[in-house]
């Protein structure tokens, strides 16, 4: 038996743990209310100077400017945004730090090495908003004597020649995923050699030096190099021509047909971020791409503003993982 002057000393414990239990849930509340309260770091997946860096920067200087708190952004690439990918995962979910994926980090990689990605896009991460997209142009730098999408057809069934060099920025690209819907359209392997790229920047300036032939990459990224005449553009993947290009043939008009293949940018948070702080979040965010400021920067590089959020954005990231996987199985029959 305990003696009378334990059980007043046990009854004290207990009345005071519940004083702590009641007093610990609105410190967490105002804790979120008051959110921010110190810098948020941007993580880019992607090195200094591609499109999700350019959009990062804007983005970055029109959230603090609303927020009331730097917001610094960080480049980290590597693993095609996986490095990133995984370091934001294991983060608190407190709203200060953020992940700015895109269709090759959060799909393509995920799709294609599913164990080296390391990560659930819909367990992981919270969306806070699907913000620009864009089609891929293929293009050839004019050392390699293509000049249209029939010439490179040409290039890959010839045996007898060097392997056509290819730029990618990695796994799961569009750019690879698409030269793998080709090969099943030709009914035929192809003569060429894919060399990955850490990010966009990097492959741009190799296939701009004309140290690979052939590369993918967003229309912005090239535009200076095609003005020069340093660049050809080839194909455009997807349904339709781009405004920018005219005569450019989109992939659909050659019978190339696949899942939707655009590139879209977006801007996610740890899975379990408060309600409260990921609801201010994407109010500003939605304020951000609406602003004159960031359209002036996307529109006026060929992209489509778009704004994607909730279950709209889920709905979107789980349709395009599903519509892959069935393209990687079907591919490996």
């Amino acid at each position: 038996m305990f003696s009378p002057g334990f059980s007043r000393v046990a009854a004290w414990v207990v009345l005071l743990a519940g004083i702590l239990l009641v007093s610990v849930a609105p410190l967490r509340i105002q804790a979120a209310d008051a959110w921010p309260v110190r810098p948020i770091r941007y993580v880019v997946p992607w090195p200094a100077g591609g499109p999700s860096d350019v959009f990062g920067r804007v983005i970055a200087s029109e959230l603090s400017a609303r927020l009331g708190q730097p917001v610094i952004v960080e480049n980290r690439p590597g693993a095609t945004g996986a490095i990133a990918s995984q370091a934001v995962a294991r983060s608190a979910p407190d709203g200060y730090i953020l992940l700015a994926p895109n269709t090759v980090s959060f799909i393509g990689n995920v799709v294609a090495s599913p164990e080296t990605a390391g990560f659930d896009p819909l367990r992981d991460f919270t969306p806070v908003g699907l913000f620009v997209e864009s089609e891929l142009v293929l293009w050839a730098h004019r050392s390699s004597g293509i000049r249209t999408f029939e010439a490179f057809l040409a290039r890959l069934h010839d045996y007898r020649a060097p392997p056509v060099t290819l730029g990618t920025t990695g796994n799961g690209t569009v750019s690879g995923l698409f030269v793998d819907l080709l090969a099943e359209h030709e009914h035929s392997a192809l003569n060429l050699t894919r060399v990955p790229y850490k990010g966009t920047a990097p492959q741009v300036a190799d296939l701009a030096a004309g140290h690979v032939e052939v590369g993918g990459t967003d229309y912005p990224s090239a535009s200076g190099h095609y003005a020069r005449g340093v660049l050809v553009p080839l194909l455009v993947i997807g349904k339709h021509r781009l405004p920018e290009l005219p005569d450019v043939p989109a992939s659909a008009e050659r019978g190339i047909h696949g899942p939707d293949l655009a590139l879209w940018n977006g801007l996610v948070a740890p899975a379990g971020i408060p309600p409260t702080v990921l609801a201010r979040l994407r109010s500003a965010l939605e304020q951000v791409v609406h602003s004159p400021a960031f359209r002036k920067v996307a529109e006026g590089q060929g992209n489509r503003v778009i704004f994607q959020t909730g279950e709209q954005a889920i709905a979107r990231i789980r349709q395009e993982l599903e519509e892959q996987r069935r393209l990687q199985a079907r591919l490996s029959n």
